[in-house]
Parts: C-alpha cells; structure tokens; sequence
C-alpha cells in the first residue's frame, strides 16, 4: 500500500454502538467499534461468529434489519457521516460508492432471472456513463470497463449535450460492458452465463458472477462478507486471488469480513482483530501474525493448524463468546483472558498505538 494513502482514510468507523431490539431482551451488539479503512487498502475484519463483523458491514451499507438502531457512533465516508442520510442517499450510495458481496450467493441472486438479466440491471443503473460511452464509440474512442470506471470522475466524463442517443444503442454498450465485467472476473464461457439461470452455475460461478455485478457499480469500497466459506480449497484461493487482481486494476479499497487468519493473510494489508463487538487490535498482517499483542489475538494464531508441524497440539480458547444480551462488564474479553487483572472487570479499555502503526485495546499495555 503506498504510504501517501494512509494520510486520509476513505471510511472511518468512529466508537460506533449498535443494540437490536428482540423478545428476549437488547442485544449490545456493538461496543464502540472504531476503523479506518484507506483508499486502496485491503483491510481484513477478523473473528469469531458474533463478534460483530457482518453487523458492521450492514451499519457502514445502511442495510440494518428494522430491529437494530444505532446508539453512538459515526461513519464517515469522504467527510460525510452516512448515518445523517437518508435512505434515497444510502441508495445512492450502494448504487455508485459501496458494494457488498455475502456469502451465500444462491440467497441474492433472481432464482427466476437469467445471469445476464440481472447484470445488466446493474450496468443499466449508469445510463449517464453509458451514453457518454456510446458517443466515444463513435468519435473512435477505446471503451471498455476501465473507461467506465474512468467516466466516474468529472475530468474524464464527455458532454452528452447535443447528442441523442437511444435505448437501443444504451442497452448494446451494456452487454459490450457485461462481457468486458465477466472477462475481468475470469468467468469461463460468458455467452453461456448470461443465458444461464442461477441454479445452473456452480458456487465459485455465482460468486463470480455477484463480484462482477458489484463492479458495475464502479465502488470506491468493496465490501466481502464471508466470501469464500462456503467455497471448497480450490475455487477459495482462486476468489482470493481474483480480488487481489481487481484491488490492483480497478484502484478500490476491499474490507473482508472472515473468521479465518489465514484467509485475510492472503489478501490484507492490515487486519483488524474484533471480539465481542470491539476491535481488539489493528496493525499491518505481518504484525498480526509475527508479534500479536492482545491475548486473543494470540490464542487465535495458536489455533491455526501449521502446516509445517503437523503433530503439534492445537490450542482452543477457554470459556465461551459472551452472552450479548447481558455481556461483561469492563473488556469483553476478561472472562476467558489469562491475564485479566481487576481493571479489566471494570473498564473498557480503548483502542491505542503502542508501536508504530500497532493499536491495541488492552491494560497490558
């Protein structure tokens, strides 16, 4: 990641506390979560199952379910608290800015449409930029997706006064654009993807196919949640490198959301550790695994099978994820600590630098 970039993060989470109402009682989902994300950093958001991971790519995305609400916090993007929009903004947003990808591609996708039905619906959503596509067409000009992408700047767009151009030619540059998409995400024979219904794809295809309708939205974030758990071996490390290539030729910034260290090793410049709805410690990957600091940063690396050492004992995590509805007082994370001391029972120690570029939430340090 160049050094320049780290001046001005792009988003940043800031002490963010968010509770869910259900019948049993509030739910403390989030604890004063505080992120930084810079512009064309991959920054991976680590942990167990609710820990707070998803929730918080749901809060940045303003996909809340009717049941959450903020308490604190805000979330800024480029200078703008997004939590002040309003929903025809968030829209705006998703549509233009932000895009997310979830696990389970099967649950998002139009069981009932074809492939290309559904993205091109998603390039249909930049008739503006597709119009002005045409017109370089015609003047001569190279099009393709980058051309797009670069259409999103002022600098780069072409007036479109004087010139009229119908559905007819919009709808052709769309497919011309799809094919560009589906080559970038390096989906095999995209004739017959996009006359394909869901169910006729494999996992890695759908997947495939939801990343490329996330870049037709040209985001400046690139939200993946869980993206390759459901994906065996093979087609995972296939993904993960496929998102490292785009990092590198659409210039986005990737948050991935995983409970798996070695996952976010192959992707991230930064990891950021969370437990019980706080991000725990944040530094570079190299950092994390070489010289963690916050006690379950530690017992995580120790539960990752080496490879090299295959018979060497696993460590597991004593105790168990805290009860959100009525979590502990102080750090979340003193019930199953080795080293909690009473302050640990009574304050919630916050996020600080204690080496350079190395934060930790911890009264160790």
């Amino acid at each position: 990641m160049k050094k320049q970039n780290r001046t001005q993060p792009i988003l940043e989470v800031r002490n963010l506390k968010l509770n869910f109402h259900t019948y049993r009682g509030e739910v403390k989902a989030l604890n004063g979560v505080d992120l930084k994300l810079y512009p064309e950093e991959a920054l991976a958001l680590v942990g167990e199952s609710g820990c707070g991971k998803s929730v918080t790519a749901l809060a940045i995305t303003g996909l809340l379910p009717e049941n959450a609400y903020i308490v604190d916090g805000e979330i800024i993007f480029k200078g703008e608290n997004l939590l002040k929009k309003s929903k025809e903004e968030m829209r705006e947003f998703r549509m233009s800015e932000c895009a997310i990808v979830f696990q389970d591609p099967a649950t998002y996708l139009n069981p009932v449409l074809r492939m290309g039905i559904q993205l091109k619906e998603a390039v249909l959503l930049h008739k503006d930029a597709l119009k002005q596509m045409v017109i370089a067409e015609k003047r001569g000009e190279k099009i393709g997706y980058q051309e797009f992408l670069a259409m999103k700047t002022s600098q780069n767009q072409i007036s479109t006064k004087g010139y009229r151009v119908s559905r007819k030619k919009i709808n052709e540059m769309a497919e011309k654009l799809i094919m560009d998409i589906l080559k970038l995400v390096k989906l095999p024979d995209p004739e017959r993807i996009l006359k394909s219904y869901p169910h006729e794809l494999s996992g890695g295809m759908k997947q495939r196919a939801m990343i490329a309708m996330a870049l037709a939205r040209r985001p400046s974030i690139f939200l993946a949640d869980e993206i390759t758990t459901a994906l065996d071996v093979t087609i995972q490390a296939q993904i993960l490198y496929l998102l490292k290539e785009l990092r590198q030729k659409i210039a986005t910034s990737i948050l991935l959301i995983t409970h798996d260290l070695s996952v976010a090793a192959e992707i991230a410049d930064r990891i950021a550790v969370m437990y019980g709805g706080n991000v725990v410690e944040v530094s570079s990957t190299r950092a994390i695994f070489k010289k963690p600091l916050h006690p379950y940063t530690q017992l995580l690396l120790k539960a990752i099978p080496n490879i090299l050492n295959p018979t060497e004992r696993l460590e597991s995590i004593p105790g168990t994820v805290p009860e959100m509805i009525n979590p502990p007082s102080g750090c979340r994370f003193h019930p199953r600590c080795l080293y909690a001391m009473d302050i640990c029972t009574k304050n919630r120690p916050n996020l600080k630098e204690v080496e350079k570029e190395h934060e930790v939430a911890c009264f160790l340090y």
